[in-house]
């Protein structure tokens, strides 16, 4: 096996892969392998948002220039934090030190997709 390409990806594009490939093996006759199914049924129950929906949420947590790396941003749009002290938990590994106004900045946005 070789590595092409290594990145960041929300849930809901996990769900999709994951459902596409269920799909390819339903066709051919075979079964997911056991991990692949338990990360399907995960990705199905934990996911909140759509795809394109994540995508645009991404946007407009950028646009409010905080520095968000794309692996902040997609934590945010597959957890969807509720409060700051939600936001701070999510981050309490991370350097994360932005004032209370900027995270509520950052509610703000969420709020727009719940």
């Amino acid at each position: 096996m070789r590595i092409i390409e290594e990145r960041y990806i929300p849930l809901a594009e996990v769900r999709e892969i994951l459902e596409k490939k269920e799909r390819e093996y339903l066709e051919e006759g075979k079964e997911m392998l056991y991990e692949q199914r338990r990360a399907l049924d995960h990705a199905r129950r934990a996911t909140k948002l759509e795809s394109r929906d994540v995508e645009e949420l991404k946007k407009k947590l950028a646009e409010l220039e905080l520095g968000l790396s794309e692996e902040q941003l997609i934590k945010v749009c597959d957890i969807l934090p509720e409060t700051v002290d939600d936001i701070r938990a999510v981050f309490a590994k991370e350097r994360f030190k932005y004032s209370e106004e900027e995270i509520k900045r950052i509610i703000d946005t969420l709020d727009q997709y719940r």
